[in-house]
């Protein structure tokens, strides 16, 4: 899990790094909503912005003085996003009534032509509101769309100027959603969760699995180009931008978490997927980028802070790529950035008694950021740097005596090893008794083991894992004395039982005969 401790260093006061603003239009006291890209039939770009009275129009042809060319009304909403599909572009609001306005882009950069649909067929006049839209491969989403329904609606754009709706998925409230072939994946954020939706027939979604995420507000998500590793954000004070793998949806699985260095209380509210990297439009006027080369070990290796408010989208998708940037009260920002890959650090911590894992251990990569993570169960840690460098890296837990290791050298695009072992303070026995208390008998098992351990334990848990990390058997500690039974059918081989309790992880190692 990544966290980041905010700390002035030398070296560190930069007013940005890898994100040189390069333009900037203000709309005050007009605010900022969602934001998109649209290239006309000569080239030319274009941000598509939404306001809070409709749709702004920029040309980007020259990026350090973007101009605003077109103005599409809107009723009164902070919330208003659009995206584009061919020569269309496809926007709405929370406002009651607003339906989704489609504007004709193809007559760029002469003029634009636009009217409000409110759907068709069975659902004319019932699509009064949305809160996000996607388009892609012939086909319109609606989402939060209002009377026809919360979650999603699906529309043919075969006529693109007059979209017929298909079919609506209503499992859930669907906040926002992603769409990659003929899956939808779902951001339900009142459920705190991603869905997995099945799309092959347009005209029958179904839902195949859903998984919480970190903050479980799940509020957009995205893909790595694979299409092996979901990317999600959940619109929550605290809360970190997940990484999932997905590759198999039977055993989703939670890879690491990120939070913005400047400000880390203040969440990443779209993530946006680009190459390897993630463009991360944030709360609290943060605009970073992250290297998700790795996915299990996600390093920040560009930031800017705009202002105070929200940043609410960027878009890096434009051929020239250049990123701009929709900050709700200081306006549209124009970006040109350096995508640089993190110098990664990663090892082990050990005991230096038993030799065992040392779990929960921090590893702090001083004079950086700074960028720290906690040691799993096997006593992993991954970090590393935005910049390559002679780095000082710390590594401590209760009860072991802290150790830093000086001048570690981090290279950009490589993985720098760097294993520890740490030694164990002495205590006295009443400290043993009293406290840290924890036996297991017997250490070569068979069909039963005995788990004595002090009393600060209770209504902890107890578990059984195997070398690779998978749990066996878990149970909580209701006595000081608890008797693990029915181990026969156990694989033959070398486990881990741990204790966890009160914020604390113990560990021990067993065999099974």
């Amino acid at each position: 899990m990544r966290t980041f401790l905010f700390l002035l260093l030398p070296g560190c006061l930069f007013a940005q790094l890898h994100l040189q603003q390069i333009g900037h239009l203000p709309y005050a006291p007009v605010s900022l909503a969602g934001c998109w890209h649209y290239v006309d039939s000569t080239g030319g770009e274009y941000a598509l912005v939404g306001t809070s009275i409709g749709l702004s129009i920029v040309d980007l042809h020259d990026p350090t003085q973007p101009v605003e060319r077109f103005t599409i009304p809107g009723p009164q909403s902070n919330w208003r996003e659009v995206k584009t599909h061919g020569g269309f572009a496809y926007f709405g609001s929370e406002a009651e009534g607003s339906g989704i306005t489609i504007v004709d882009l193809r007559p760029l950069p002469d003029t634009v032509f636009w009217k409000v649909w409110y759907g068709d067929g069975l659902f004319d006049s019932l699509v009064v509101r949305s809160h996000t839209v996607q388009a892609a491969d012939g086909y319109l989403y609606i989402f939060g769309g209002g009377n026809v329904t919360n979650g999603a609606i699906i529309a043919d754009l075969n006529d693109p100027w007059n979209p017929h709706i298909l079919s609506k998925y209503t499992n859930n409230y669907v906040h926002d959603g992603l769409l990659r072939g003929d899956t939808l994946w779902t951001s339900e954020i009142y459920q705190g969760q991603f869905g997995v939706v099945d799309i092959f027939d347009r005209t029958n979604p179904q839902l195949i699995i859903t998984n919480p995420t970190p903050g479980a507000f799940n509020h957009n998500c995205d893909l790595s180009p694979d299409g092996k590793t979901l990317f999600t954000t959940d619109e929550k004070s605290n809360a970190p931008l997940g990484a999932f793998d997905v590759s198999n949806l039977a055993n989703i699985t939670l890879l690491d978490t990120y939070k913005p260095s400047r400000k880390p209380t203040f969440e990443v509210h779209n993530v946006r997927v680009k190459g390897n990297y993630l463009v991360n439009p944030s709360y609290g006027g943060q605009l970073t980028i992250v290297d998700a080369t790795l996915p299990d070990n996600l390093i920040e290796t560009a930031w800017v802070v705009v202002g105070n408010s929200l940043v609410w989208d960027a878009d890096p998708y434009l051929p020239s790529g250049i990123i701009f940037a929709s900050a709700k009260n200081e306006g549209l920002f124009i970006f040109q950035p350096t995508y640089q890959h993190a110098a990664w650090l990663e090892g082990i911590v050990t005991d230096s008694v038993t030799g065992l894992p040392v779990t929960n251990a921090l590893a702090v990569v001083l004079n950086d950021t700074t960028n720290r993570d906690n040691t799993d169960f096997f006593g992993v840690y991954k970090t590393g740097s935005a910049l390559p460098g002679n780095y000082d890296i710390t590594f401590s837990r209760d009860g072991y005596e802290s150790k830093t290791i000086t001048d570690v050298v981090l290279q950009t695009n490589l993985i720098t090893t760097l294993n520890v072992v740490l030694k164990p303070l002495s205590v006295g026995v009443k400290d043993v008794a009293a406290l840290n208390y924890f036996e297991v008998s017997p250490r070569i098992f068979q069909s039963s083991l005995t788990v004595n351990c002090a009393s600060r334990y209770l209504g902890g848990t107890l578990s059984i894992s195997n070398m690779q990390g998978r749990v066996f058997k878990q149970q909580v500690i209701q006595n000081t004395t608890t008797q693990l039974e029915d181990l026969q059918n156990l694989p033959v081989g070398s486990y881990i039982m741990s204790i966890h309790a009160g914020g604390s992880f113990y560990t021990l190692k067993l065999i099974k005969d």
